[in-house]
């Protein structure tokens, strides 16, 4: 059993580095009662993180610049709602308190270099073709923008969310949630759930493997919430430091943090270059 979460500790470590450039000042709980309860994961970001740390790659998956210009502002949330099965392009929601429609609006349409079009709960962006880029809307003090096609279809369902059916409702996310941390990772039941029940057809043998292995770390553990977070604390050099809590059945929690430094990624950091 101690090797198998050991395993999961490090695999969820790796996760959390990859999600680590994007940018805390509102409470964690407060942004989850604006998530859809079937999200895969949901991140919060500080405005103190430095998005330039993020490689280049990563924006043929998610948008770079609205990281950065969200991270300018204040901090944000970041949901993962979907993943197209053609392209594997992800469907984002994208949350701030910082910014109201109209410059969340302007962002969107700058960024993706499309127009808009005024809907009854918000704006959707629209490109030269006519495909949807994504979707804008408000409510209750929160503007979201979310990416990707039918995201007009997921505004809507986002303006009518009830707390019940948003990752507000897990109660083993919510004792764990509050973080300090520069970067918060936050994965409910559901989602844990969800790897349970992946098919396998589409998969190749190889990918199949890793699934079960998977599965049956899930199967030991019986994990119902995770949190992984990160802080960069302002040293000389710079002390980055993880943490997991882990919320696994019976209420029982598992508790992990590591702490890291180093002058050679101390530098890098100061000039603005990428970590791994």
């Amino acid at each position: 059993m101690n090797r198998i979460i050991v395993s999961v500790i490090t695999a969820l470590s790796l996760i959390t580095l990859l999600f680590s450039g994007c940018g805390g000042g509102v409470s964690i709980t407060d942004e989850l009662r604006m998530v859809p309860g079937l999200c895969f994961l949901h991140v919060h970001i500080s405005e103190n993180m430095d998005i330039s740390l993020i490689p280049e790659e990563a924006g043929e998956f998610f948008p770079l610049w609205l990281c950065d210009s969200l991270a300018a502002r204040g901090s944000f949330g970041v949901s993962l709602l979907g993943i197209n099965l053609t392209d594997f392009t992800p469907q984002l929601l994208f949350l701030s308190r910082e910014l109201g429609t109209d410059e969340m609006l302007r962002l969107g349409k700058e960024g993706f270099q499309c127009g808009s079009e005024e809907t009854r709960q918000g704006y959707d962006l629209i490109d030269e073709r006519g495909s949807m880029m994504g979707s804008v809307a408000r409510r209750d003090g929160w503007t979201c923008l979310i990416t990707g096609s039918g995201s007009d279809r997921s505004a809507r369902r986002w303006l009518e969310l009830e707390t019940e059916e948003s990752l507000a409702s897990d109660p083993d996310l919510i004792s764990i949630s509050e973080s300090d941390a520069d970067l918060t990772l936050l994965i409910s039941h559901n989602s844990i759930a969800f790897v349970s029940v992946i098919p396998t057809g589409m998969l190749s043998r190889s990918e199949i493997v890793i699934l079960n292995r998977v599965k049956d770390i899930i199967g030991a553990v019986n994990p119902k919430a995770l949190r992984v977070s990160m802080a960069i604390i302002d040293d000389k050099p710079p002390v980055i430091v993880l943490e997991l809590q882990l919320v696994r059945d019976g209420e029982n929690v598992t508790s992990f943090s590591i702490s890291f430094s180093d002058t050679e990624l101390t530098q890098l950091i100061r000039d603005g270059g990428f970590l791994f």
